[in-house]
């Protein structure tokens, strides 16, 4: 008997379900149609979630307009290789889903369908006609010419792969300082976004800290999301800075011991200038210099 070895088989062999003969655009142009869910992206050390509904999301190399209080995905063409949806297990208590897996067959999102219209959406999804032939991805960004919105492109092609040159904001420090930073911008309202990628998928959510809990894992909550990651496993935290919308803008990177990224904190989408100036005030303050 040939054992499951990757995600993607695993979910079938135990909890089966339909593969979705879809291409990524097809996929995102119904995801909205999907209304509430519980969107998930984990990496093994960060995890970000939130209530709510599907921004139709974006592809590397596109623009990339962020919705506050709408799910917003990054995704890179590739990483949407296999979609299977399951259905409801009122026995394991289990809601029904569609999870999104890369070529490798390794999960890299997955949402749990809240709405009583969800599976008559997934229906149509099994129908949609499929396009073979995607746009063509666009030419890699030489590191020193990353803007903002191409460092988040970069670290979503490349499964969270940091990319060489990278301009520093402040030298690289301990993760005690980006908790720091994290129970700041709770204390003061400032809203700040929070992301986490995986195998070619990022999601992001934004809006103002509403809580940070500290320990062994340490756990923010910003509206409608839950953002999660463990300490332990962070080597390196890296504030880099590339051209935003309103100018240099730094980007808080939390990297593991392989240098790969595992969550960022930082400012997506178009924020006001106001945000931008209080956000990098204090990334300054907290990370040039720490608390107590």
């Amino acid at each position: 008997m040939t054992l499951p070895h990757t995600d993607l088989d695993v979910l079938l062999s135990h909890l089966g379900g339909d593969r979705l003969d879809l291409d990524a655009g097809t996929l995102a142009r119904h995801l909205p149609l999907l209304d509430e869910v519980v969107a998930t992206t984990a990496n093994g050390n960060a995890l970000i979630s939130e209530l709510g509904t599907y921004a139709e999301p974006t592809f590397t190399g596109e623009a990339f307009g962020v919705r506050p209080g709408a799910v917003t995905l990054r995704l890179s063409r590739p990483a949407v290789a296999s979609v299977v949806a399951t259905r409801a297990d009122d026995g394991h208590r289990e809601p029904a889903a569609l999870w999104l897996f890369d070529g490798d067959g390794a999960a890299v999102h997955r949402a749990h369908l809240l709405s009583p219209d969800a599976p008559l959406v997934t229906e149509v999804l099994r129908l949609a006609p499929r396009a073979d032939d995607p746009p063509a991805a666009p030419p890699p960004t030489a590191p020193d010419e990353l803007d903002h919105l191409g460092l988040l492109d970069a670290l979503t092609d490349g499964g969270g792969r940091v990319p060489d040159g990278l301009v520093p904001a402040t030298p690289p420090c301990g993760v005690a300082r980006v908790v720091d930073l994290l129970c700041v911008l709770c204390e003061h309202g400032v809203p700040a976004g929070l992301a986490v990628p995986n195998g070619g998928c990022l999601q992001v959510g934004t809006g103002p800290v509403d809580h940070v809990d500290t320990g062994d894992v340490v756990g923010v909550v910003s509206g409608a999301v839950q953002f999660a990651f463990a300490p332990g496993e962070v080597d390196t935290v890296r504030p880099v800075r590339t051209h935003g919308p309103h100018g240099p803008t730094t980007t808080v990177l939390l990297t593991g011991a392989d240098g790969r990224c595992l969550a960022l904190v930082g400012q997506f989408g178009l924020p006001p200038v106001e945000v931008v100036t209080a956000w990098e005030r204090m990334v300054r303050d907290v990370l040039l210099h720490p608390i107590g």
